[in-house]
């Protein structure tokens, strides 16, 4: 029986046809080839929606059924049936794997990107409804929503980072394909495929053009620009003047764009918006600026280290570090009166101390963050502060974090005093197991025979306490520290 989509899968099947021809290649053609697998056979679709007691999208039905089980597509292409039972069954969601298909999805389109995003689901799985379909590489990868209000739609997830998933604009399985064969035949950039609203460059100027055109579609035209290699003079022209638009995201997507297509003429105009009430707005410009010429943007950037928002703060000094417009004074000035505790712990890492900085580095060691702690003691090691060895063990007596404390047991074990192998030999009793090998490696460093007959005694006293099963198994050692030497 032939699908109501069949003029479709006959234009997709073309289309493939017309990519192998011209010898046109993508990111992960190498894998597919433009090469679809035979379809499969209607009875084990069946099967396989009766398993997971859910109808399959009409679309990717069709597809299945009457283009190929997989194979072409996207990125890696399209994952055939059993591996996208397989990957079911990997899932781990907290319901039975044969219930979650059938769920509602709550994913949406245009959800917020922001880094605490499955809360808003509550005790709800995200990913309910879905099913994976292909991989972009990597912990890349993309599902298909099979139930709920957005159904049939693909949607491209990083499980590493846990950013929010992007749900693809075409309405449905077949669109989305066919878009991707457009694009390729019509030489647009390819990367990244679908992450950007699908159009022609006349079609997203007209979207632009018109006044009922609603700001988020704007912007997602905007946006969409990129893919074209060679956009007219009067696309490019066209891109600055929503600077002065109303909606923020519209303006952050006009900075984007004059970004990519390093369009100088509107560097002033861009600039201008420094100080845009948007933090959104406020980065892209940061970063368009510097894109520009770091050098004649890098004063009114390193204002924005004063900014109120972290986010801010966190491009702005990014984006100056990588253009290697900080000098070794305006660190330390952000050391000494930093805008925020973040700016602080980046112009610690940044910085290249030297012996005159041995004051402020045992100024350091008394503040609240233990990473600013932690990071003066390097910073104490990296100049070899002799003198203040004797502050430092003083400091290690009340010291809280663990990590802190290894680094100023190192430290000793770096610099030779009678104060020093004396602490190293106290610490080798009273410390915790980490903290007794940093000790005894400390003295063995500084060729102290005391260590020795201490390291044999706290070898007996683990080899006894786990013959008793009062210690975490062996593996707990070997994981946590590999350089345990009786492991």
């Amino acid at each position: 029986m032939k699908s109501s989509h069949q003029e479709q899968i006959d234009r997709i099947l073309e289309k493939l046809s017309q990519v192998r021809a011209q010898g046109l290649s993508c990111f992960g053609s190498d894998q597919h080839h433009f090469e679809l697998n035979p379809p499969i056979q209607e009875l084990l679709l069946l099967e396989f929606e009766n398993e997971y007691r859910v109808r399959l999208p009409d679309e990717f039905r069709a597809f299945l059924l009457y283009a190929g089980n997989g194979g072409a597509g996207p990125y890696y292409g399209i994952a055939p049936l059993p591996i996208i039972r397989s990957k079911i069954l990997d899932w781990p969601f907290e319901e039975p794997f044969e219930k979650v298909l059938d769920l509602p999805c709550p994913l949406y389109f245009r959800m917020k990107q922001a880094s605490d995003w499955e809360s808003e689901f509550g005790e709800t799985d995200p990913y309910q409804g879905t099913m994976y379909i292909g991989t972009q590489g990597c912990s890349y990868y993309m599902l298909l929503i099979v139930t709920g209000e957005f159904r049939g739609r693909v949607v491209y997830v990083n499980d590493d980072d846990g950013s929010t998933p992007f749900i693809t604009h075409e309405p449905d399985f077949l669109t989305w394909y066919e878009r991707w064969l457009d694009e390729l035949l019509a030489g647009q950039v390819s990367d990244w495929f679908g992450r950007s609203r699908g159009g022609t460059e006349a079609e997203l100027r007209a979207l632009l053009e018109n006044p009922e055109t609603s700001a988020a579609d704007k912007a997602d035209a905007i946006r969409a620009f990129w893919r074209f290699p060679d956009n007219s003079a009067e696309t490019l022209e066209l891109i600055p003047t929503f600077l002065s638009e109303t909606d923020p995201d519209i303006r952050a997507s006009a900075c984007w764009m004059i970004r990519h297509f390093k369009l100088r003429g509107a560097e002033e105009a861009v600039a201008e918006q420094l100080s845009d009430p948007s933090p959104e707005v406020r980065q892209a410009v940061i970063l368009t600026l510097m894109s520009f010429d770091p050098a004649r943007w890098s004063e009114k950037v390193f204002s924005c280290l004063q900014d109120d928002n972290l986010d801010v703060t966190e491009i702005a000094f990014r984006t100056l570090q990588d253009a290697k417009q900080f000098s070794r004074s305006d660190l330390l000035d952000l050391v000494l009166v930093p805008p925020n505790e973040s700016i602080l712990l980046h112009a610690l890492d940044g910085i290249e101390w030297k012996s005159e900085d041995q004051e402020l580095l045992l100024r350091l060691l008394e503040y609240q963050n233990e990473k600013v702690r932690y990071d003066a003691t390097l910073g104490l090691r990296d100049i070899r502060a002799w003198e203040a060895i004797e502050t430092v063990i003083a400091v290690l007596e009340h010291e809280t974090d663990s990590l802190v404390r290894g680094s100023i047991l190192q430290m000793l074990g770096e610099l030779d005093s009678v104060a020093s192998r004396e602490t190293l030999l106290a610490w080798m009793v009273k410390g915790d197991e980490v903290e007794r090998m940093h000790a005894y490696e400390g003295l063995n460093k500084l060729g102290d025979e005391r260590a020795m007959p201490l390291f044999q005694q706290l070898k007996q006293e683990k080899e006894h306490a786990t013959q008793n099963d009062n210690t975490p198994d062996e593996s707990v050692f070997q994981n946590r520290h590999w350089w345990w030497p009786w492991k």
